[in-house]
């Protein structure tokens, strides 16, 4: 056993361990943010139909990670390197070299499992540009991460090195800056969770109204109609005004059509569009900035099969289909 051999301390094990979480959480996010880049710019017919998810919800979570967690890699990394600077023999610590082998077998395998993946895609004919964007984002991602820890591994310090470092950061910085163009601001966010509200509430309105005309034979005269303690039917009101419990706006317009309005405060054009009831229906439900209807008209031969009904009492107790 070499005696010369620096002992790992606490100190290091939390540096060092600090520095690899925050990198490999880091790393991970960037990649889920250019993949959602790459979602929009390359869009896909499928994401359409709602397979793919709304990319910009999904930016949501890995640029909050990247805001918080990327500093603390960068500033981790930083200290280190100013640590070994100052005691270069704390370079070899176990625990230290441990996770940097650690972190070239993880991005080893990435690179390994990227290329599999591109060559198998290959042979199947199924190689579009969408994903060869995102097995080239893994493969810079996965090769800047070797490149790097094996460069301080061989205590490599150069010009081309720090250029590389700060490029990364750069790079980083603006894709973190830029989501706040293309996703929006938290404002536009908070406007967008309050349309997918009203959009939900609309879709279970349009539900129960419907519920309604099954049941009835005619459409509610109002939407206070719908109301049921049994049920427990409760009409939902603007989520912005319901202190004051405004309600949506529902008008007949004729023995079979129906329109429910709402006043939204955001652009879905582009974005995709869902509901708890009926999710991924896209344009059903697309809307503009400020009051938008949408029409409804009950195709009663699709429902024909369910006026029959059992009565119990002379009440309606359930209907079968």
């Amino acid at each position: 056993m070499d005696e010369n051999k620096p002992k790992s301390t606490p100190r290091d094990f939390f540096l060092n361990l600090l520095s690899t979480v925050a990198l490999y959480f880091s790393a991970t996010s960037f990649g889920i943010l250019i993949f959602q880049y790459i979602n929009i710019l390359v869009p896909d017919v499928l994401d359409k139909v709602g397979y793919g998810g709304d990319p910009y919800t999904a930016m949501r979570f890995p640029v909050a990670s990247l805001f918080i967690l990327f500093p603390v890699y960068v500033w981790s990394a930083w200290f280190l390197e100013k640590e070994f600077k100052k005691f270069p023999e704390r370079r070899e610590v176990s625990i230290r070299r441990w996770l940097v082998y650690l972190t070239l077998f993880v991005a080893a395998l990435a690179i390994i499992g990227d290329l599999v993946a591109l060559v198998y895609t290959f042979l199947n004919g199924e190689v579009s540009a969408r994903f060869a964007l995102k097995v080239l984002t893994i493969l810079l991602i996965a090769g800047s991460v070797f490149y790097y820890y094996l460069s301080s591994l061989r205590k490599m310090e150069n010009k081309f090195l720090k250029i590389f470092v700060y490029g990364v950061i750069a790079v980083v910085s603006v894709s973190v800056i830029a989501s706040f163009v293309v996703a929006g601001s938290p404002s536009a966010q908070k406007d967008r969770r309050l349309d997918e509200r009203r959009v939900s509430d609309l879709a279970n309105i349009q539900n129960e109204v419907v519920n309604f005309w099954v049941s009835k034979g005619a459409l509610p005269a109002n939407l206070s109609d719908l109301s049921d303690d049994v049920r427990g039917v409760i009409v939902p009101t603007d989520p912005e005004t319901e202190e004051t419990g405004a309600s949506y706006t529902y008008r007949i317009l004729s023995d079979l059509s129906f329109e429910l309005c709402a006043t939204f405060s955001s652009d879905s054009v582009g974005r995709l569009v869902e509901t708890p009831y009926y999710p991924y229906i896209g344009g059903n439900w697309d809307h503009r900035i400020g009051e938008v209807c949408f029409e409804r008209t009950i195709d009663p031969d699709f429902y024909k099969n369910i006026h029959k009904k059992y009565r119990f009492g002379g009440n309606i107790i359930g209907k079968i289909t």
